[in-house]
């Protein structure tokens, strides 16, 4: 018998004014259609609405908007559910488009696939399109378009040109085939259709954790996306709680904290890391990120560190601020395509912005310093000839000729361990906003001696923040603020005064 639920290919349908209406509501907004025409099988209320969260609509808008998303995402926050319906949409009101989606296993693919299937026998007759086919793996409309399913392999998305490829649970996926599918995906994802990553983290050197990097810095073409648990309004901490028990302590920082867990040394205590917790900023102007509203204050101390780039589209220039003495991180800029000239009147600008007199003439105090290697010499060369420098600011130097400081091997790892100090303080200790730089922090390994940002990661942001460290040891010579903030310990911090000259990372197991 056929199922009654399915619209015949090429049928027609009665619209009332309204139903027009709402197609062409529907035709332009993928929200509104799932919010007002989905339902999905509820594993204990059958059929229900689906009533989409405020983070799984950014997740929308984020595949809607961007062509290639990598989407980082807890256990039971409905990633796949909303992606899936997502495909369904486009599917339906566009002509003539492939999507496919592809899992683990041809189980979990056929189950994404039942959702899709249920999702559209649910829909108003008239909001349907017909079909051609409507079967286990495949779905063809009469517009032309079609949704299949297949287990991820070697093959997938090759030769088919599709509109969307879906790669759900990739990290889940064995290296080998992760590898051989990304060999041949690779080349065709500049002129390809919408490329959707999602997983939950399974280890820390796959394809998923190191696309995730370069998505978080910048540097590749997917836009991140993340979805963490406590984001679902029903969950609280007693889920959490019990989420911890059911799947042991390593399997929840994985699989509900979303962490790439690595044995790789870290700079950071992994403990101290998952305490840490960026914030929003509270403006921005001229591209520079604030996290305080009384920027300038004439009561203030500011250091400003700035880690220079050639802005070719690579590594980022970044400029961190941060207020003396309470260490909080009130300020960052970064671009990889600012040049070397318009990077110089950018730090200025900020100079001049936080040294800014009030109606009584009252300034608040500014020391800054840049890195003056390589490329951060035309820093250097710029303010030497520049003939209005930032005039009520300290530039703290390591030489009495040149401007800046020159970053060797010797005193990174010694401003490393000083960092790693000055955040792993249980109080009084470096206070970090930034979602960037929290997040080089957590990829930031020892390497051949020192430190650096693990493959797919940067550590530009951290560069200037071990500006902000080289600052801060140059004014403890004279400020006694300084001095016990740089070498002062609490009981409880994780470092004693004998381990700082022992470059002993701590390592996540």
């Amino acid at each position: 018998m056929a199922n009654p639920y399915i619209k015949r290919a090429y049928a027609t349908s009665e619209y009332a004014p309204n139903d027009v209406l709402e197609l062409r509501k529907c035709l332009t907004d993928p929200i509104h259609f799932m919010k007002g025409y989905i339902k999905v099988q509820h594993p204990t209320r059958g059929i229900v609405p689906f009533d989409l969260y405020e983070y799984q609509i950014e997740m929308v808008n984020a595949v809607h908007n961007h062509k290639d998303c990598c989407i980082l995402a807890s256990r039971q926050t409905g990633k796949t559910t909303v992606i899936a319906m997502y495909i369904l949409w486009f599917a339906l009101f566009q002509e003539d488009k492939t999507c496919i989606i592809a899992s683990k296993s041809m189980e979990h693919a056929v189950e994404i696939m039942s959702r899709i299937k249920t999702a559209y026998e649910e829909l108003p007759h008239w909001l349907k399109a017909g079909c051609k086919f409507f079967n286990r793996t495949s779905i063809e409309f009469d517009n032309g378009s079609k949704i299949k399913c297949e287990a991820t392999s070697e093959k997938t998305g090759r030769g088919s040109s599709p509109a969307i490829l879906m790669v759900d649970e990739i990290a889940f996926i064995s290296r080998r085939i992760q590898d051989a599918m990304w060999a041949s995906l690779a080349p065709s994802l500049s002129t390809g259709g919408k490329f959707i990553l999602t997983s939950t983290p399974n280890g820390d050197s796959d394809l998923f954790a190191t696309i995730w990097r370069g998505a978080m810095s910048g540097i590749n073409s997917f836009f991140p996306v993340q979805a963490m648990w406590y984001q679902h309004p029903d969950r609280g901490q007693e889920y959490y709680n019990e989420m911890r028990i059911k799947l042991g302590e390593l399997a929840c920082r994985q699989e509900i904290d979303c962490e790439f867990l690595s044995s790789d040394a870290l700079l950071i205590n992994s403990l101290k890391l998952i305490q840490l917790r960026s914030s929003p900023p509270k403006s921005e102007n001229m591209g520079v990120k604030f996290w305080k509203e009384d920027i300038g204050s004439t009561n203030k101390h500011y250091l400003v560190g700035a880690d220079i780039a050639t802005g070719s589209g690579a590594d980022s220039s970044v400029i961190e601020i941060f207020e003396f003495p309470s260490l909080e991180q009130v300020g960052e800029y970064r671009s990889n395509e600012i040049n070397i000239a318009a990077l110089y009147e950018k730090i200025k600008w900020v100079i001049n912005l936080l040294s800014k007199a009030d109606e009584r003439g009252r300034r608040a105090q500014v020391s800054w310093t840049f890195e003056r290697n390589a490329v951060g010499e035309a820093i250097a060369a710029l303010y030497n000839v520049d003939e209005n420098p930032p005039e009520f600011a300290d530039l703290l130097s390591d030489s009495n000729d040149k401007p800046g400081m020159m970053t060797t091997g010797k005193n990174k790892i010694i401003s490393c361990l000083q960092l790693k100090s000055l955040i792993e303080k249980t109080k009084n200790g470096m206070t970090i906003n930034s979602e960037q730089l929290l997040f080089e922090l957590k990829h930031l390994v020892a390497t051949g001696g020192s430190y650096a940002a693990k493959q797919g990661a940067t550590d530009d942001a951290v560069s200037a923040t071990l500006l902000i460290v080289r600052l801060l040891k140059l004014i403890a010579e004279y400020d006694d603020t300084a001095f016990e903030k740089m070498y002062k310990y609490n009981e409880n911090d994780h470092m004693s005064n004998e381990e700082i000259d022992e470059p002993m990372p701590f390592a996540i197991l």
